[in-house]
């Protein structure tokens, strides 16, 4: 969780970042960018201090510069462990930046991860009243909460996203997308494929995940093939491509899949492209490749067991 979290924060600083930077004071913008950079060196203290003097720069009045800077700071905070002194600036952020449903959903995002729920669903509630219509934000909130083990309390937030009137081809993609993580199969297929019907290009993915879940493997592969060929496509749907392939014997195809999946900037499954790529040099009888790959994936995941007696099997071929 605590992982996963400090990745959206992270993520959620840099789309908060200013395109220009023009109209403002070049030595905040200059120790914001210096803050920043210590952030991606791991200097997490560094970066507080180093935005602390942005913020010291500036005028008095709070401008978008200084809510983009205490955004970067909170994050900052919460990856050094300081997590009151994160909640503190996510609530200076509130008072200032109120119909910005992050500030709320990252707070709540904190208690939840110290185990203060009620604080948490109180947070969560006020990001959602502020865009009633994310249905994204609604599954993060339930992803947050499933992982923690209060999944009861993160069905009702997936619940009340299928209660939204909303007859948009988005808000069909979505409500197929949690009809499918509810395990609801019927519902799922209806509105992913009206979304597909739609031109919504990522219900492919999730169509096609349902496919694969019911063992029609053409189906699946049809709707991921053209998928891949998309602008949109994810290291999540390469993966399963390259599934797919190794599990109908087509091992070079899934080798490829599983290394375009690696090759791309954004990657959500390492371990999972990681592991594919081994398991397809391993049926192409190239076991040399397969060694020193997962000689890296073990090196990156030394909790995985099974991969360290798989390494042992493959110094010996």
């Amino acid at each position: 969780m605590r992982k996963r979290l400090i990745t959206l924060l992270l993520t959620l600083c840099i789309a908060s970042s200013l395109a220009g930077c023009g109209k403002y004071n070049e030595k905040e913008v200059a120790l914001r960018d210096e803050g920043v950079a210590a952030m991606e060196a791991g200097d997490y203290e560094g970066a507080i201090d180093l935005f602390n003097q942005a913020l010291g720069k500036s005028i008095g009045k709070v401008t978008d510069l200084e809510i983009d800077i205490n955004y970067y700071k909170a994050a900052a905070q919460y990856s050094a462990g300081l997590f009151d002194d994160a909640v503190k600036t996510y609530t200076y952020l509130i008072r200032y930046d109120e119909d910005n449903y992050e500030a709320y959903f990252l707070r709540g995002s904190i208690y939840a991860g110290e185990g203060e729920i009620g604080e948490a669903i109180t947070d969560y509630d006020a990001a959602v009243a502020v865009d009633k219509k994310n249905y994204l934000l609604y599954i993060q909130i339930y992803e947050n909460l499933n992982s923690l083990g209060y999944t009861d309390q993160g069905l009702v937030y997936l619940n009340n996203a299928l209660d939204i009137s909303d007859k948009s081809a988005n808000g069909t993609y979505y409500k197929g997308r949690i009809y499918y993580m509810l395990g609801k199969t019927s519902e799922a297929k209806t509105n992913l494929q009206k979304a597909v019907d739609k031109d919504i290009v990522e219900a492919k993915l999730y169509l096609a995940k349902l496919y694969q879940d019911e063992g029609d493997y053409d189906s699946a592969k049809a709707l991921l093939e053209e998928y891949a060929k998309s602008d949109d496509v994810t290291s999540g749907a390469l993966a399963t491509l390259g599934d797919i392939e190794m599990a109908n014997g087509n091992y070079e195809n899934a080798l490829g899949y599983y290394q375009a999946g690696l090759s791309l900037d954004s990657i959500d499954n390492m371990a999972e492209l990681m592991k594919g790529q081994v398991a397809a040099l391993e049926k192409l009888d190239r076991y040399s490749e397969a060694k020193d790959f997962l000689t890296q994936y073990v090196e990156d995941y030394p909790n995985d067991e099974a991969a360290a007696k798989e390494l042992i099997f493959l110094q010996t071929r």
